[in-house]
């Protein structure tokens, strides 16, 4: 009797784990794979303005498990407009173009949040076609209503990692590496202001569309003291920012240089520094340079590193580190506010995000670089 009481047990406790482990497998192709290589159903027609997964008092709420980050971000912020955050629009529906049809009409229902940059006026976001069968973008937000503007739609479909803005040229710079070589292209502020979707269905026009030597990828970028630096991200090993000069237009300085190998201009890096791996954003803020981390579903790490000659930002040589929820993506700071960026709200990502961010949260910095 007993025997055979012990044998149910074992087949019921095979059984569900067996059960389990499909159900954990299903999930796993659900969240992963399939969620990264298909679209949802087009439902609107327009690029919908409120694309929050929680309600403001929902994302403080979810956030709470996260000390030190609600703290940053929350505190003191109650007389602010939304409490300083800004709702990520255009997750559900974008107005873009088909890429393989030039200026066709679309609606992408994967965009993926990944530029951050903030001007006197506007909080601008940009974004990639996850399918990679749509135009990127960028999404302008008024700064002082939190409302949205429009989107603004970019050449092709590159991944557009980080923005810079030069705000004494007023220009704005994404990061591109769609033929194959980084590249940082350049919009004015006159022409995104002056764009419309409407008007025939276009890709805005760059300013300037620069080939980088020296960097693998241009994966994330900032604007500093009349320079822009770019940075590559790098899985697993430790990588590279590169410094590259601006004229007195805000064009970057291009030469050829046979020496190099190379046979068309290119813009030539000042200097270099070194950083750890899994990089996604940079800024600079008084005398610290700060850097964002992530990589898939592990926490995000936020460091400060103190700038030196040696130009070494690697982990033993942070100043101070935090760690945040997972996907973090870039940053920017304005005065002693940095504003993040997820991805965590992305459709692609969404279902496999225990802390899903739908929005830029202003975090302080005040605060931050005390250690709290």
């Amino acid at each position: 009797m007993d025997r055979q009481r012990n044998r149910e047990i074992r087949t019921f406790i095979i059984n569900a784990v067996l059960i389990a482990a499909v159900l954990g497998l299903a999930y796993f192709g659900y969240a992963f794979i399939y969620r990264g290589r298909t679209e949802p159903p087009v439902r609107s027609q327009t690029t919908n303005q409120n694309a929050a997964v929680y309600s403001l008092r929902g994302q403080i709420q979810m956030l709470t498990s996260q000390e030190e980050l609600s703290a940053f971000a929350f505190e003191d912020r109650k007389d602010e407009k939304e409490y300083g955050t800004y709702i990520i629009p255009g997750l559900n529906s974008t107005r873009t173009l088909l890429t393989e049809e030039g200026t066709t009409p679309a609606i992408c229902t994967s965009m993926t949040p990944q530029g951050l940059a903030v001007t006197d006026k506007y909080v601008l976001i940009s974004a990639y076609c996850h399918t990679e069968q749509h135009n990127s973008v960028i999404y302008m937000l008024d700064k002082e209503t939190h409302r949205f503007c429009k989107e603004v739609i970019l050449p092709g479909k590159p991944h557009v990692g980080g923005l810079a803005y030069d705000a004494e040229h007023e220009i704005l710079w994404y990061s591109s590496n769609e033929t194959g070589i980084a590249q940082a292209i350049s919009l004015t502020m006159e022409a995104l202001e002056a764009y419309d979707y409407e008007n025939g269905h276009r890709p805005i026009a760059v300013n300037q569309e620069c080939s980088l030597y020296g960097i693998l990828r241009d994966s994330f970028m900032t604007f500093y003291e009349g320079s822009l630096y770019v940075g590559c991200f790098m899985e697993y090993s430790e990588s590279v920012i590169a410094r590259y000069e601006v004229d007195g237009e805000g064009n970057l300085v291009t030469r050829l240089d046979d020496s190099l190998g190379m046979d068309f201009e290119m813009a030539i890096p000042l200097d270099y520094s070194d950083i750890s791996e899994q990089a996604q954003g940079m800024t600079f803020y008084h005398d610290k340079l700060l850097l964002s981390h992530s990589f898939s579903i592990l926490p995000s790490r936020l460091v400060f590193y103190e700038q030196s000659n040696t130009r070494l930002y690697v982990n033993e040589n942070s100043a101070v580190s935090y760690r945040f929820p997972e996907r973090m993506e870039q940053i920017f700071v304005e005065g002693d506010d940095l504003y993040v960026l997820f991805e965590s709200a992305a459709y692609a990502y969404r279902a496999s995000s225990v802390n899903i961010v739908d929005r830029v949260l202003k975090l302080s910095l005040a605060k931050m670089d005390n250690g709290y």
